[in-house]
C-alpha cells in the first residue's frame, strides 16, 4: 500500500529572528495540510504547532518592511571598513570585503523583505517562515485558490465593506498599522 503524504512543506525551517534570546535561536516553518495550514516553530528543546483551517482564515496581510535596506546598509559599513583594512594590510583581508560585498548581493537577489499575518477570528499570528515578498507571493498563489473553494468567493465591493464593518465595531482599526482586504494579497 502506497502511504499518501499528509503535509507538504511551502516553506523550509528558517531563522525567525527576534528580540529576544529565543527568538534568536529558533525557526519556523510552514507546511499545507489537506484542510489547513499548519506552522511550525522549533528552538532546538521544544517545538509548537498551530493550525490555520482554510475555513477559519479571515485574511492574509503582506506588509513590506524595511528589514533589506537596514542590511544593506550594515553590510556596506562592514564593506567599507573591510575595504579600508585590505589597503593596510594587504594580506588576507580582502576577503572579508568580498564576503560582505557577497552578502549584499545575495540580500538585494533575494528581492523586497516583507512581514506576513494571517488573521482568524480569535487571533493575529505572525508567519515568521515568510519574510521576503517573492515567496510570501508565491505561497499564497498556492493557498489562495484552497481558501476559496473551502469559503466561497465574495465580491471585492462586498469583501471590503465586511473588513470595514468588522474593524469598525471592534475597535481595531485604530489599533492596527496597515489595512486589509480578505484573501487579497495587500502590500504596503
Amino acid at each position: 500500500m502506497s502511504e499518501k503524504k499528509e503535509y507538504r512543506r511551502l516553506t523550509r525551517l528558517r531563522w525567525r529572528g527576534g528580540k529576544s534570546l529565543d527568538g534568536f535561536f529558533s525557526y519556523a516553518g510552514l507546511w499545507l495540510g489537506s484542510d489547513h495550514l499548519l506552522s511550525i516553530r522549533s528552538n532546538r528543546f521544544s517545538e509548537e504547532y498551530k493550525r490555520f483551517y482554510f475555513r477559519d482564515i479571515q485574511t492574509i496581510a503582506v506588509v513590506k518592511t524595511t528589514r533589506r535596506e537596514i542590511w544593506n546598509v550594515a553590510l556596506l559599513i562592514l564593506l567599507l571598513i573591510a575595504g579600508a583594512f585590505s589597503f593596510s594590510r594587504p594580506a588576507g583581508s580582502g576577503v572579508f570585503a568580498a564576503f560582505f560585498g557577497l552578502l549584499i548581493l545575495m540580500n538585494n537577489l533575494l528581492g523586497p523583505s516583507c512581514t506576513v499575518y494571517l488573521r482568524t477570528a480569535v487571533q493575529m499570528e505572525e508567519l515568521r517562515s515568510l519574510k521576503r515578498l517573492r515567496r510570501a507571493r508565491r505561497m499564497l498563489a498556492r493557498i489562495r485558490p484552497l481558501i476559496a473553494a473551502t469559503q466561497g468567493e465574495l465580491a471585492p465591493e462586498e469583501a471590503s465593506l465586511r473588513i470595514r464593518e468588522l474593524y469598525e465595531s471592534s475597535g481595531a482599526g485604530r489599533r492596527t498599522r496597515f489595512a486589509t482586504s480578505p484573501l487579497n494579497l495587500s502590500v504596503h
